[in-house]
């Protein structure tokens, strides 16, 4: 009998959202490659549903798009490549050619590195109507004019591509004017004509940013798409999701989506981030981030598939409507355990415990029967959370180390 998962889905160096993929994609049945870069080591090979593992020195750039070119020439069928990070993703675009020729390549290389940019997707927001925070643009160099905006504000590149220093600069926060001038000083002295784009930083908690995941087929067009909500991060102001929850969301939002992932014809895994903002009850665009995010195995949990519905599309079409007629049940929700250690939070310990009574629990790097992962998650959980109080405790100077050995190790229902 025919198996209906022919092609390999080929994994790239897979992090937390890589992982929710495989978790997505092995326990149906899809073959699954990883390609992963040797050291510091990921932990994709050590999951089970991981058929075949290819390490690499660099799991970027040219040293990724050679490896994967030498893996598409060895296989017999073409492909389904998942990237998970803007890095991958830039070696998708910058390599199209290349790779197209043995994957199945989920990228639009007509919008190319503008998905990047902050400032394209402001102006497709502005053109849609879809609201977003009061911001303004500006280069390294350049004094911003912020009279028609509220403090504080929140300054970021306009693009986060490698070739722009992508990883040499995230986010600021500015509290006030005056600590607005030392750091346009930086940004003249560290990135002299990089672009940034200064916004007002909306008020309210994680617990206010809403997602909307999608898959968009080859034309653009959504055929499905999952909401739910980031509740705490880490780092607790600007960071990624600790504890995360699938909920419905108001319909204006997904419409919001829809819209800018179809007028801007954006292909593959899609993650549009929104922010309620409390002075005004609108929702704001926050970004679009045009691969998968931390947590998208809380989507498939809750029967919204998008790795599998990617797969449907581009290498069995015959199963496609099957996928996308299913619909999101919000009964789960999502938590990063190593990010709860960081945190050191008792009201995010309670709130992972009130949730627990109606709601199951989704662990971002379980699931059954992965012990090698997950214990190899736990060491390496237990290391890093050790060197970071360390370094906390180093730097501060005062106060009396606290390790967080003990409960780390008590299973699964630690946090």
């Amino acid at each position: 009998m025919p198996q209906p998962f022919q092609a390999p889905a080929v994994v790239l160096d897979p992090e937390v959202g890589g992982i929710g993929i495989i978790h997505s994609l092995g326990p149906v049945g899809v073959p699954i490659i990883c390609v992963e870069r040797r050291w510091p080591p990921r932990l994709g090979h050590l999951s089970r549903f991981v058929r075949q593992s290819v390490f690499v020195r660099s799991a970027a750039g040219q040293a990724l798009a050679d490896a994967l070119v030498q893996l598409g020439q060895r296989l017999r069928e073409r492909a389904v490549l998942y990237p998970s990070t803007d890095a991958q993703l830039e070696v998708l675009i910058d390599h199209y050619d290349s790779l197209s020729e043995f994957f199945h390549v989920p990228v639009n290389r007509a919008v190319g590195h503008r998905l990047f940019l902050k400032s394209w997707q402001y102006d497709l927001a502005r053109e849609l109507g879809v609201p977003t925070a009061a911001h303004v643009h500006f280069r390294g160099g350049e004094s911003p004019d912020v009279g028609q905006l509220r403090f504080p504000l929140i300054v970021k590149p306009v693009a986060r591509v490698e070739a722009e220093g992508g990883s040499a600069f995230r986010l600021r926060i500015v509290e006030s004017p005056e600590s607005l001038l030392p750091c346009v000083e930086e940004l003249a002295r560290a990135h002299p004509g990089r672009l940034f784009q200064l916004a007002e930083n909306i008020p309210g908690d994680s617990s206010t940013l809403v997602t909307v995941g999608s898959y968009s087929d080859r034309g653009g067009k959504v055929l499905a798409s999952y909401t739910g909500r980031k509740l705490t991060q880490w780092p607790p102001t600007h960071g990624s999701a600790s504890v995360a929850e699938s909920v419905s969301l108001p319909g204006e939002v997904v419409e919001y989506a829809k819209a800018l992932l179809e007028h801007g014809r954006i292909h593959g895994i899609t993650q549009v981030e929104f922010k309620r903002d409390p002075r005004d009850g609108l929702y704001k665009l926050i970004e679009i981030n045009g691969r998968a995010w931390s947590w998208i195995k809380l989507a498939t949990e809750s029967g919204i598939n998008l790795p599998l519905l990617q797969y449907a599309d581009l290498a069995a079409p015959n199963l496609l409507d099957d996928f996308v007629a299913r619909r999101q049940v919000n009964d789960c929700f999502f938590v990063q355990d190593y990010h709860v250690a960081l945190n050191r939070s008792v009201a995010e310990r309670s709130l992972i415990r009130n949730l627990s009574r109606h709601k199951r629990r989704v662990l971002a790097m379980w699931y059954p029967g992965e012990w090698r992962l997950w214990i190899a998650h736990r060491v390496i959980t237990a290391a890093k959370v050790l060197r970071e109080r360390l370094r906390v405790r180093r730097d501060s100077g005062k106060g009396e180390f606290t390790g967080y050995g003990a409960d780390l190790f008590k299973g699964q229902a630690a946090v």
